[in-house]
């Protein structure tokens, strides 16, 4: 005689059929978004870590020509009525930014020989090339504005160049006083740092 199994129902086995799934779902969604906000804090921490080193190449920069103004202040000669150098303003660069496009091209006359005689305002030019042309190479679209300050020992100096990564909506409310109005920079990827060197 066979005895018939009799299959029992344990209690709440069926109520929670399915609920693993559910929660292996529920993992997987919270492990997505997760790894979304660290891609996105990934990507930021890129572009602040790039834009700070612009912002250092833009304080080398600030401090080269500060040096040069240094170098060259270039008081009226005795007997002359007409300052030269930074005195005379000839350090002041205002062409915006659009207008620094092309390369830049040397003065004429090359001051850095050892056969030549160059005066202060030809020297202010000279540095002035060397200075945008570097500018120009170590930043993206590097450009500069500089204005001798007519009250002062002092020039205010911006430096100037195109950030792609940081034109987000998010940074646009700092960006309004950045850039002095000489740059005419409407482009929100466009980045200033602005310095004041003292003489």
């Amino acid at each position: 005689m066979q005895l018939k199994k009799i299959a029992r129902r344990q209690p709440g086995k069926r109520k929670f059929a399915g609920f693993m799934l559910i929660e292996v779902l529920v993992s997987i969604a919270l492990s997505a978004v997760a790894l979304l906000a660290l891609a996105s804090l990934n990507a930021a921490a890129l572009r602040y870590t790039k834009m700070s080193q612009y912002r250092a190449v833009a304080t080398l920069l600030a401090s080269d020509i500060g040096e040069r103004m240094r170098a060259n202040k270039g008081r009226a000669a005795a007997g002359s009525t007409e300052a030269e150098g930074f005195w005379a303003g000839d350090y002041n660069y205002t062409i915006n930014f659009a207008g620094q496009s092309s390369s830049v091209s040397p003065p004429a006359l090359a001051c850095h020989t050892a056969g030549s005689v160059c005066s202060t305002r030809e020297l202010a030019k000279l540095d002035l090339a060397q200075w945008r042309f570097q500018a120009r190479n170590t930043l993206p679209e590097g450009s500069v504005f500089v204005l001798r300050q007519s009250d002062a020992i002092a020039a205010d100096v911006w430096i100037a160049w195109r950030d792609q990564r940081v034109a987000s909506s998010d940074e646009a409310p700092a960006r309004a006083t950045e850039c002095p109005s000489g740059l005419a920079v409407s482009d929100l990827s466009i980045r200033c740092s602005y310095f004041r060197v003292n003489l």
